[in-house]
């Protein structure tokens, strides 16, 4: 009794909170009434953890944090456990009670596992650079609450800082467009990931010239080009940017821009630079003279007023053949009827028959040419109508109808103009030029007689598509792609001349202005990019061997001064035939009774001549008679 009374007293001088075993709360104030478990309920991601604390509630009204003084525990650790100082860790989806006990006096909340949360988002690769170009797969992987890690690309939003350097779709694909830097970035909800990309410039591996190992005779020009070969697969012209020599100007001259000219027989090895790439082939000159000139076209009519080109070529005695139009002198036997200029150009002047003759080293050839008294009623320009993007080009074709019913192309004789420059401009060759968006028409007029096409310029382009989606060849062979845009109202143009093409494996395959041809076993894809759209297609070079070469015509008889083209089709080890006239090597086996260009027969001796298609070591012949 004497302990009861002294706690009482200690009590009332507010010197002991309690006494005794449960009676009393170990914190200031009265007896403890009850323990509240905040937050109410919890419920965590899987994989994260939540603080828990215990308030007590005492008889006089106080309350205190008791987080640290009351024994915790869960009732499915499973689900989650809870240390000693209230913090709850998740295990597995599900529920427990979280109890919070002290001097047998208990609090209890539900806490509630669900699925785990994204907690933030990767993209690869990680600031990367990329080809101007090409097309670029961006991958987004997910980290979760659990830590657990997903390929979310095809959930994401995906996003670009700057759609003019780079564009992405829905699926993390990148479209370079041009140089520069930018941000890419996928959203899930309020998570995003982000990295840097930077566009830049594939780099020129080598130079190739063509022709490659040619020659020609002295006094003769021939005009080289040099095409550089990028690291990203793609092919470009360069014969105009490149430094052009020749090791031995005493045989062969670089005139200008690839053109040159052989002074001597001799050999000299021909080279393109640009920056510190070069490119070279070995070139003879030979001491070869002129035998005939052939003046093609033969026996033409056309109108007062309108012109001819014509071109010369040359039979050597060595059997070989050369074009020579640009190095013969030209006249006409009858300037009254008409006249022609050193670029081989004939111009109608009256109604009659004039002989065009082209002259070379002292050897001499000719072509009538008549002008007719015919006039012109009316002028057709093909297309039609068209629509074009800006920055695109279209070669518009003048037809006039004659008073007598013929026809003549006066494509390079008409006066072209357009309705509106600003729209689409056009030059005197009929060759329009898409400016900006609107509606022009182009016009081709002639001797008082006009004709037109419509010419809409669209900007909205927006989708190319590459034909064929996909393509199998076997290698030292090519195929040709299309590139075509589709505009916002439906209507399309077929944009390959004016697409940048490249190759994502160049070792696989190089692609030059849609022609791609197969180097070696593998996939590539090839990209066309125009006014920031792109379009892909998937190329596999196979490793089919050719087993054998069919030539047609198999025979085929030519006149002095002819020409004719031969096909080549091969079968291949994978069952597939296909047309490589453009990938065999042609042969003649008398050089003087024809040559061979791509194909393309020109006859020269009369005689008897083997024509021969090599590819893979596997050839096909042909036999060709010239009288």
């Amino acid at each position: 009794m004497k302990t009861h009374a002294a706690c009482a007293a200690l009590l009332c001088l507010g010197l002991l909170s309690g006494c005794g075993s449960g009676a009393f709360a170990p914190g200031i104030g009265g007896n403890l009434k009850s323990i509240d478990i905040t937050p109410s309920g919890p419920s965590v991601p899987l994989g994260e953890t939540q603080q828990l604390t215990a308030t007590g509630h005492y008889r006089d009204g106080s309350t205190q944090d008791i987080t640290a003084s009351v024994a915790w525990s869960s009732s499915n650790t499973n689900v989650a456990t809870v240390s000693g100082s209230g913090l709850g860790t998740s295990h597995s989806t599900g529920s427990s009670t979280i109890t919070a006990t002290l001097s047998k006096v208990t609090g209890s909340s539900t806490f509630t596992v669900t699925n785990a949360v994204l907690v933030s988002i990767a993209i690869t690769p990680a600031n990367s650079q990329v080809f101007l170009g090409t097309l670029n797969q961006f991958t987004a992987t997910g980290t979760f609450s659990d830590q657990s890690t997903k390929d979310i690309t095809g959930s994401v939003t995906w996003s670009s800082s700057n759609q003019n350097v780079a564009s992405i779709n829905g699926g993390g694909l990148v479209t370079a467009l041009a140089l520069g830097s930018l941000t890419i970035s996928a959203t899930s909800n309020s998570i995003t990931g982000s990295t840097s990309v930077t566009v830049q410039s594939s780099t020129l591996t080598s130079i190739t010239i063509v022709p490659a190992n040619g020659s020609i005779a002295f006094s003769t020009t021939e005009q080289f080009h040099a095409l550089g070969n990028y690291s990203d697969g793609s092919v470009q012209n360069l014969t105009r940017q490149v430094t052009w020599a020749s090791s031995n100007t005493a045989v062969v001259q670089i005139v200008s821009g690839g053109m040159s000219r052989g002074l001597t027989p001799g050999t000299t090895t021909i080279s393109a630079t640009l920056g510190t790439v070069t490119g070279s082939t070995p070139f003879t000159v030979t001491n070869a003279t002129i035998v005939s000139i052939t003046v093609s076209p033969a026996s033409q009519t056309i109108a007062v007023g309108t012109t001819l080109d014509f071109s010369a070529l040359g039979r050597f005695s060595d059997g070989t053949f050369q074009d020579i139009t640009s190095d013969a002198t030209w006249s006409s036997d009858n300037t009254a009827v008409a006249t022609v200029d050193i670029n081989a150009i004939a111009t109608a002047v009256s109604p009659g028959t004039a002989n065009i003759i082209a002259t070379f080293n002292g050897v001499t050839g000719s072509a009538p040419l008549t002008v007719s008294t015919a006039t012109i009623t009316s002028i057709a320009v093909t297309p039609s109508t068209a629509e074009m993007a800006p920055n695109t080009m279209l070669s518009c074709v003048a037809t006039a109808t004659l008073s007598d019913g013929t026809t003549q192309v006066i494509t390079d004789n008409a006066t072209w103009s357009s309705s509106d420059a600003a729209v689409a401009s056009v030059d005197n060759g009929g060759n329009v030029s898409a400016v900006a968006g609107g509606s022009a028409t182009i016009s081709a007029q002639f001797g008082g007689v006009t004709g037109t096409s419509a010419i809409v310029v669209n900007p909205q382009l927006t989708s190319i598509q590459v034909s064929p989606a996909t393509a199998s060849i076997p290698a030292q062979t090519g195929v040709a792609f299309t590139a075509t845009g589709t505009f916002a109202d439906g209507k399309t143009q077929d944009l390959t001349g004016f697409a940048f093409w490249t190759s994502s494996q160049p070792s696989v395959a190089t692609i030059f202005a849609g022609n791609a041809t197969g180097l070696a076993p593998g996939t590539s894809t090839i990209v066309a990019v125009f006014n920031g759209q792109g379009g892909s297609a998937q190329l596999t070079v196979t490793t089919a061997k050719a087993i054998s070469v069919v030539v047609s015509p198999s025979a085929a008889a030519l006149k002095l001064g002819g020409s004719t083209k031969f096909r080549a089709v091969a079968d291949f080890s994978d069952g597939t035939t296909m047309d490589v006239t453009n990938w065999v090597t042609w042969t003649s086996s008398e050089q003087d009774v024809a040559t061979l260009t791509g194909g393309v027969a020109k006859s020269g001796n009369s005689g008897r001549s083997v024509v021969t298609a090599t590819i893979q070591d596997v050839s096909g012949t042909a036999v060709l008679s010239v009288h």
